[in-house]
This record gives C-alpha cells, sequence and structure tokens, in this order.
C-alpha cells in the first residue's frame, strides 16, 4: 500500500495549483506546455483527472443563498405591498440563478482553499484504495535456479538465474520490480491495468505482449518478441524521452546515466534462456561476459573497453558455459585465461 508521503502530497498540491490557474485569464500556452509535460507521468494524470471529476461533482451541488444576494431595499417603501413581494422574488431568483461578477469573484476566492482542501483529502483517500495491493508476491532463484509463475490475471513470468523479482496487482495497474537477473514477461491484455516493470531509474509499460527484460551488469537490456512495449530510460526525470518498441526491437541502457542505445532482438534471442540455451548475434562481448559469469557464478573481466566492444555471435549451452569461454579465441583474437584467484579473464591477443 502508498502511504500519502510528502512526495505525493507536493504532486496532489501541484496538479490542483494547476487546476485553478488553468481557468484563469493570465494562462498561456507555454502554461499548457508545461503542464502537459507534468502529466507525461501517468501517476500525475491521473491526480489531475481525479480532480477533474471532482470538480464536475461538487459544481452539481446547489450554490447556497449568501447575504450578498439579497437586493438593496432602498426603494421598498415606494413599491406596492403585492408588487414588493413579486420584485423581491424575482430578484432572489434572478442573483441565485445568475450572480453578479462581483459576488461570484468574493464567492471563488472564498471558495478556492475549501475547494483544495476537500478535493485533496478525497483524492489522497481514492489513492489509498488505488494502491492498496489485491496480490502481491515476492520470488527469487539462487545461482543454478530457473523459475515460472503464473499470475492470477493468467500473465505468466520465467525468472533466470540468479533473479529477484516483487510483484504487485493493484485495481488500476499492475506492477512488478525487477532487482536483480533476468526474466521473461508474457503478459495477459488488460486496458483497464497497464503491466510495469521497474528496474533502476527504468520502467517498461505494456498492456499485453512478450518481452524480456535482463537486469545484469553493465547494462539493462530490453527485448520485445511480441506486440509493443513503453521503455523509459529514466522514469525520475519528468521530461525524460518514452520509447516504443515493437517485435523484433530492443534497447540496451546504461543504469548510471539514463543513455541507451538500440539493439536488434530476433525472435530467437528474446528470451532463448529458457529453452538452455543463449543465442548472440553481434553482441558485445562485455554483454556476453556478463552473461558468462552470471552463468558460471563467478567473474569474467574483460580487459578495456576497446576489447568490450567486439561483436560476438554464437551459441552458449547455459549448462556448458565454460566451454563456450574456452572456444573464444576461436571466434575473436583474444587469449581467455583461469585467474589463480577465481574467475577468468579475457585480453587482447598480441
Amino acid at each position: 500500500m502508498t502511504k500519502l508521503t510528502p512526495e505525493l502530497a507536493q504532486r496532489h498540491q501541484r496538479a490542483a495549483d494547476y487546476f485553478v490557474r488553468r481557468r484563469e485569464p493570465g494562462w498561456t500556452g507555454t502554461d499548457e506546455h508545461e503542464l502537459n509535460i507534468w502529466l507525461n507521468n501517468y501517476v500525475n494524470r491521473g491526480i489531475f483527472e481525479d480532480l477533474g471529476r471532482m470538480s464536475i461533482e461538487l459544481r452539481q451541488i446547489t450554490r447556497p443563498r449568501l447575504a450578498s444576494d439579497v437586493p438593496p431595499q432602498a426603494t421598498a417603501d415606494r413599491v406596492a405591498p403585492d408588487r414588493q413581494k413579486s420584485a423581491d422574488k424575482s430578484a432572489v431568483a434572478t442573483s441565485l440563478a445568475k450572480p453578479s461578477t462581483a459576488s461570484w469573484r468574493f464567492g471563488r476566492r472564498a471558495l478556492v482553499p475549501a475547494l483544495l482542501s476537500v478535493l485533496l483529502v478525497t483524492s489522497s483517500s481514492w489513492y489509498w484504495w488505488d494502491n492498496h495491493a489485491s496480490y502481491e508476491l515476492n520470488i527469487a532463484t539462487g545461482p543454478a535456479e530457473t523459475r515460472e509463475v503464473d499470475l492470477p490475471d493468467g500473465s505468466r513470468i520465467a525468472l533466470n538465474f540468479s533473479t529477484s523479482l516483487r510483484i504487485r496487482y493493484y485495481p488500476r495497474h499492475r506492477e512488478t520490480t525487477l532487482t536483480a537477473g533476468e526474466a521473461f514477461f508474457r503478459v495477459a491484455p488488460d486496458a483497464r491495468r497497464p503491466f510495469t516493470v521497474d528496474s533502476g531509474s527504468s520502467q517498461v509499460r505494456v498492456v499485453g505482449t512478450a518481452f524480456n527484460v535482463r537486469a545484469a551488469p553493465p547494462r539493462l537490456v530490453v527485448k520485445v518478441l511480441e506486440g509493443k512495449v513503453e521503455v523509459r530510460p529514466d522514469r525520475t526525470r519528468e521530461t525524460a524521452r518514452t520509447l516504443l518498441l515493437s517485435a523484433g526491437a530492443g534497447v540496451s541502457i546504461d543504469p548510471a546515466t539514463g543513455q541507451h542505445t538500440a539493439v536488434a532482438a530476433p525472435a530467437g534471442t528474446v528470451g532463448d534462456w529458457r529453452n538452455g540455451q543463449l543465442v548472440y548475434e553481434q553482441t558485445p562481448l562485455a554483454d556476453v561476459a556478463a552473461d558468462l559469469a552470471r552463468y558460471l557464478g563467478e567473474p569474467v573481466v574483460v580487459e578495456g573497453e576497446k576489447l568490450g566492444k567486439l561483436p560476438v555471435s554464437g551459441m552458449v549451452i547455459t549448462s556448458s558455459p565454460a566451454a563456450f569461454l574456452r572456444a573464444l579465441p576461436d571466434l575473436l583474437p583474444v587469449r581467455v585465461n583461469k585467474s589463480a584467484r577465481g574467475g577468468w579473464r579475457i585480453s587482447p591477443r598480441g
């Protein structure tokens, strides 16, 4: 369950500020552009939309009669009693139906603080409900263990070696957090509840599709097998670019900077580890070494950034990764040595 933290309260206050200012004469195109950028975050957008719905409901409430609505009685003595009653009723009705500009401005100034308080309290309560998980699961695999888990909506997740995953289902969104490792997601379509995968500062967002996420150093890699996914390399920045990936496309993200590069995702390489093999097509040696280290359970060090960029094509049998490591000199101008302290070292061939 998400509590009303100071950060969330600040979002509510900013939404309320935008909501009121947008109806003022001084609202500009620049203000609208700023608002649209802020609404690019789905949490912000949900809060703002709730304010709009609440405002519509509040406008249905009959406006109470105010003292300022009563017409002046200065001429009452010069009007006949019967005509006076008729005039009073007409004046009051007109005043209630169409208040004067001055009285409306006064009323709005008095109403805004109370209105914002009601909206804040109501939307905060709504967010408590919206962020109360109806399904929760924490799951992890060991160094040489893979697992599959079926979720209540029909989605399925496969976890690779040394993977930690947290799953939370809420009324309007399905949320998972990949702390470490690699997972393949086959998400059941549900337009009312988007499915997100958070890993570090990055986020993947889908409705229904199949894709693979590897959160293993040095980079976070997302590859799409079916459908489309939205990837935010750095979700902590509201102005950060959102990438749209289709089947056969992928992206490699530097978790430290949020910088990203496109990578190919042929169908045979997306979640290939589920079949006990890893297929590489022009993959940087540094990424291959990171995979091998995970399967070997010991470090594989590549000497130099230039060497780490060498492209590798081939297939690794996950049950015998050392065999592929020893065969690397047949594919690339490198040497592979077993370290006395444990692990492996890949160096340039002189």
